[in-house]
C-alpha cells in the first residue's frame, strides 16, 4: 500500500478516534449552566518524591439539581511507541466544607481514575463545596541538575471557573524555577507564580472558561527529594493498531487463507469424496438390498441422526416387535402420549441396533409410555447409533465410521479456531499483524462447515445410494402410481418407515386415499387418529415428532443438587495531572 493510501487510512482512523473521544468526553466541551466559584489546590511534594494533593471545589449549581461531581485525574500517559508511563494514584478521603465524609466512588476507566462524588438517592442545589484528598506516586522527573514538578492542576471541565490557584509545599528544599500557564491545550499565557519559603503559590489572572486549564511547573535541586522514577509499562496496542495493512500483513493473510483452504481441498479429495460411479438414477420399486430404514437414512446423509432411529421403531411395528397405541390426553392442558407394547420375542432377523433399541425401550417389562423415556433414552440412542456405524462400515459401506471422521474434523477445525484466535491478538499486539491470525480463524470456520462432508463412502455404498435415490423418486411420485399400489398389499405401511425417513409421509399417504386406515395399520397401531389416511397421517407425524425428542433428550444435571464441586468435573487521559470533571 502507497504512503498515500496509507496516511489517508490514518486520517480517517485519527478523526474516527477523535470523534469517539468527543462523543465519549462531550460533557466537558460545553457550559452545562453551573460554575466552579473557586478552585484552590495544594500539592505537598513529599521527601520520598510522592505527592500529596489536595482540591477543594466550591461549586454553584444555582437551581440545577444534581447528585454531586465528578473528578477524572488521568494515570496512563503514552511514553513511546511500546510503553506507557504509569501514576499509582490513591484517594485519602473526600469531605465538605465542614470536614464531614462524602460519599464517592472510585474506579479506573481507561487512562483515568475516576472519582464520582455524591448520592445518587440524593440530589443538592446552590452551593456546595467538595475537599479530595489523595496521593499519587510515579509523578515527578528527574533531570541532571534538578528535579521537577509539572501538573495539570485542574483539568477540563464543563463550566465556568471563576478562581483557580495552587500552593505548592516542599516537605525539603526550596523552589528555585516557577512557571504558570492557563487557557486551552496547548496554551502558552502565563499566569501569576511567585516563589515562597518552603514552595510556591500559582493563580489563574482571570476566570477560565469550559475546557480552559492550570498548568504549574516548580523546580527543586537533586537530593531534596529521593531520585524521582518513572514506572514504565508495557502498553497494550489498541485493538485499531492491530490490523496494518502492509504487503507483509495482506500477503501473510492471503497465504494463510489460500493455503489452509487449499489443505481443506486436498483432504476432501483423498479422503473425503465419494467415488464415481454410475449418475444415473432411475426408479426403484423396493429398499435396495433390502435395507432397513436406518440404514438408508444413514446412506443418504452419513448420518445415524433421531430421526432415523425412530423411522426404526415404526419399522419394528409394522414387524410385529412392538405395537404403538395412543393414550387420549387426560385434562386440559395435557399433551399426546403412546403406550409402546411389547410384541414378538428379538429374533435373528434383527440387527444389533435394532436389537439395542427394543432392549432400550422395555428393559424387562411388556409396555411403556412415551413419555416416561424421555432424559432416560439418550445411553441407548447413542449406543443404537454406535452400532449403526460400525455395522455401516463392515458391511463395506464406509471405509471408516462417519461419526468419527466428522468428529475428528470438528475438533481439528475447533483448534484451529482458537489458535487463529489467540494468534490474532499475538500478532496484533506485537506486529500489528493481527489479519493472519484472521484468517487462520477463517480456515477453522471453513473446516467446521466442511466437516460434514469429509467421511466418505465405498464404492459399494455409492452405488447404493444411488439405487436409495431411485427408491426416493419412486415414492416421491407416489401419487402418479395409485392403482399400481393398490395391487400391493400392505406396501402402505411396509414403506412408511422409509416415508419418515425421506420426509415423504404425506405424499405417501395422499397416495393411499380411500384405503381403509384401520386395515392397513392393522395388529401394530390403535388410536382415534386412524379415522383415514389422513388423519393416521397426521398423527404419525405427531407421534415420530415425539419420538425424536423424547429420545434425543440428555438427562438434567444434577450437580449443583448433590453439592458437588464443580472444580470437580463440572462443565459446560503538559504534565501530569489534568483530565477534567463535571456533575452528575
Amino acid at each position: 500500500m502507497g504512503k498515500v493510501s496509507a496516511r489517508l487510512c490514518a486520517s480517517i482512523l485519527a478523526a474516527v478516534a477523535l470523534i469517539a473521544l468527543g462523543a465519549t468526553r462531550a460533557s466537558a466541551q460545553v457550559d452545562e449552566g453551573w460554575a466552579i466559584e473557586r478552585f484552590a489546590a495544594e500539592i505537598t511534594v513529599r521527601a520520598d518524591a510522592s505527592i500529596l494533593v489536595t482540591e477543594t471545589l466550591e461549586v454553584d449549581f444555582g437551581r440545577q439539581e444534581k447528585h454531586g461531581i465528578f473528578r477524572e485525574i488521568p494515570i496512563r500517559y503514552d511514553f513511546n511507541e511500546r510503553q506507557e508511563r504509569v501514576y499509582d494514584l490513591r484517594v485519602r478521603n473526600v469531605i465538605d466544607a465542614s470536614g464531614k465524609g462524602l460519599r464517592y466512588e472510585r474506579a479506573d476507566e481507561g487512562r483515568f481514575a475516576r472519582i464520582r462524588i455524591g448520592d445518587r438517592d440524593r440530589t443538592v442545589s446552590g452551593r456546595q463545596t467538595y475537599r479530595i484528598v489523595y496521593e499519587v506516586q510515579g509523578a515527578l522527573n528527574a533531570f541532571p541538575d534538578h528535579d521537577e514538578l509539572y501538573w495539570n492542576v485542574s483539568g477540563k471541565w464543563p463550566a465556568v471557573m471563576r478562581a483557580a490557584s495552587v500552593r505548592v509545599r516542599l516537605e525539603r528544599g526550596e523552589a528555585t524555577r516557577v512557571a504558570c500557564f492557563q487557557g486551552g491545550f496547548g496554551s502558552d499565557e502565563t499566569c501569576r507564580a511567585t516563589t515562597r519559603t518552603g514552595g510556591a503559590d500559582m493563580s489563574a489572572t482571570r476566570a477560565l472558561i469550559p475546557s480552559e486549564e492550570l498548568t504549574v511547573v516548580v523546580a527543586f535541586p537533586k537530593g531534596a527529594v529521593a531520585e524521582p522514577k518513572m514506572k514504565l509499562e508495557d502498553r497494550p496496542r489498541e485493538i485499531d493498531a492491530w490490523w496494518d495493512l502492509t504487503p507483509a500483513t495482506l500477503g501473510g493473510a492471503a497465504l494463510v487463507l489460500l493455503a489452509g483452504i487449499g489443505l481443506l481441498g486436498r483432504r476432501w479429495v483423498i479422503g473425503g469424496r465419494d467415488p464415481e460411479g454410475r449418475v444415473t438414477i432411475v426408479p426403484e420399486y423396493g429398499p435396495p438390498d433390502r435395507l432397513r430404514p436406518a440404514e438408508v437414512g444413514l446412506l443418504v446423509d452419513e448420518s445415524a441422526d433421531p430421526k432415523d432411529l425412530t423411522a426404526t421403531i415404526v419399522d419394528l411395528a409394522v414387524r410385529g416387535y412392538l405395537s404403538i397405541e395412543e393414550v387420549s390426553p387426560k385434562g386440559l392442558f395435557a399433551g399426546h402420549d403412546w403406550t409402546l407394547h411389547r410384541g414378538k420375542p428379538a429374533d435373528d432377523g434383527l440387527a444389533d441396533y435394532e436389537r439395542r433399541l427394543l432392549t432400550g425401550l422395555f428393559g424387562s417389562g411388556r409396555e411403556v409410555t412415551l413419555s416416561s423415556l424421555k432424559g432416560t433414552f439418550h445411553e441407548t440412542l447413542s449406543k443404537a447409533q454406535g452400532d449403526l456405524y460400525r455395522d455401516s462400515v463392515m458391511r463395506s459401506w464406509f471405509p471408516s465410521d462417519p461419526s468419527g471422521v466428522r468428529n475428528a474434523w470438528r475438533g481439528i477445525a475447533i483448534a484451529t479456531v482458537e489458535f487463529g484466535t489467540v494468534a490474532t491478538a499475538l500478532l496484533g499486539i506485537f506486529y500489528g499483524a493481527g489479519l493472519v491470525g484472521v484468517a487462520a480463524v477463517l480456515v477453522g470456520v471453513v473446516a467446521l462447515l466442511w466437516s460434514g462432508a469429509m467421511p466418505k463412502k465405498t464404492a459399494q455404498g455409492q452405488e447404493l445410494l444411488r439405487r436409495i435415490l431411485g427408491f426416493r423418486r419412486y415414492m416421491d411420485t407416489a401419487e402418479t402410481h395409485r392403482q399400481q399400489f393398490a395391487e400391493r398389499e400392505n406396501i402402505f405401511a411396509e414403506y412408511l418407515p422409509y416415508a419418515i425417513v425421506f420426509g415423504l409421509v404425506s405424499k405417501w399417504a395422499r397416495a393411499f386415499e380411500g384405503l381403509d386406515a384401520q386395515k392397513a395399520v392393522e395388529g401394530w397401531y390403535t388410536g382415534s387418529s386412524i379415522a383415514s389416511i389422513g388423519a393416521f397421517s397426521s398423527g404419525l407425524a405427531d407421534f415420530s415428532s415425539s419420538v425424536s425428542s423424547v429420545i434425543a433428550t440428555t438427562p438434567a444435571s444434577t450437580g449443583g443438587s448433590s453439592g458437588s464441586s464443580g472444580f470437580s468435573g463440572g462443565s459446560s487521559g503538559g504534565g501530569g495531572g489534568g483530565g477534567g470533571g463535571g456533575s452528575w
